[in-house]
């Protein structure tokens, strides 16, 4: 039983023997841990990629709007009429014998005529309300673009070349833990 204090005695001071021997800055898994340092950056090459962007654009109409209080139509048929009945009564006045009925039924047309394209402007219809309208709406439309989306990065450290990508631009030197990964990307 005297002889397994012994050992794990033994075993300790070999694992701390080793580390010693492997100098500061190597990290085999026992003893405390260093930071790897940083490596050198040769070369760094911007990486896309093509992606769908949804991008708003704004629809515009215009236009003119009129607004008439009475219908014109209306208006037209009542000055017919109304024209028609004085045209009627004017010829009669002036016609004799067999020419007076020529001259009420040509009075009757001559005035519902007039009255016609007279009816609406006596109604007033000749000046409508008008509005200028702009109506927009917006809509989405998709577009392809090429989007930055990382680095790859070639470096070297301890006089060998590592390659990596990144979400950022390194710099001239790039940060790496004790297993020589870089940090923060």
């Amino acid at each position: 039983m005297k002889t397994i204090p012994g050992l794990t005695a033994l075993v300790l001071l070999t694992a701390s023997a080793g580390h010693v021997a492997a100098g500061p800055g190597h990290y085999d898994g026992w003893g405390p841990r260093h930071a790897g340092g940083y490596g050198r950056v040769l070369h760094v090459r911007p990486v896309y990629e093509t992606v769908e962007v949804s991008v708003p654009e704004e629809y515009c109409s215009e236009g003119d709007l009129s607004e008439v209080a009475t219908d014109p139509g209306r208006a037209a048929l009542a000055g017919a009429v109304v024209g028609g009945v004085l045209g009627g009564v004017v010829g009669n006045q002036i016609g004799k014998g067999t020419g007076r009925k020529v001259m009420t039924i040509a009075g009757t047309a001559l005035g519902a005529t007039v009255g016609y394209q007279a009816g609406p402007r006596v109604a007033g219809l000749s000046d409508a309300t008008q509005w200028s309208y702009r109506h927009c709406e917006t809509r989405d439309r998709t577009e392809i673009r090429e989007a930055l989306v990382g680095y790859r990065v070639k470096y070297r450290y301890r006089g060998r070349i590592y390659h990596v990508r990144t979400d950022d631009h390194p710099g001239d030197r790039i940060r790496l833990d004790r297993r020589m990964r870089p940090v923060h990307f």
